[in-house]
């Protein structure tokens, strides 16, 4: 039996996944960049490779990646697992 997809339900997926990579406005993505930058130069003062930042903050390496690049939005549980990764308060993280 093949299961019957509401068309509602995969446009509404569509257009989330359609906004959140390609529907930035520039002052959002501006945000991203900046904050992607700052958590770079974070990383960097730790001396940790985007690898060992994963694991230490349980994230895949190419999703932060991402952040630093301003290609993706985060969460606050990513924010949060962040800031645990690389041993700082998240208001350090958020001060950029």
């Amino acid at each position: 039996m093949v299961r019957q997809v509401s068309p509602l339900l995969v446009y509404k997926k569509a257009t989330f996944v359609f906004q959140n990579f390609e529907m930035q406005s520039d002052s959002h993505k501006d945000v991203l960049i900046r904050f992607g930058v700052h958590l770079q130069s974070l990383r960097q003062k730790k001396n940790l490779s985007l690898r060992k930042l994963a694991l230490n903050c349980n994230l895949d390496h190419s999703m932060i990646k991402k952040y630093e690049n301003g290609d993706y939005n985060l969460s606050l549980i990513s924010l949060t697992e962040l800031a645990a990764g690389l041993e700082i308060p998240l208001k350090e993280l958020m001060d950029f």
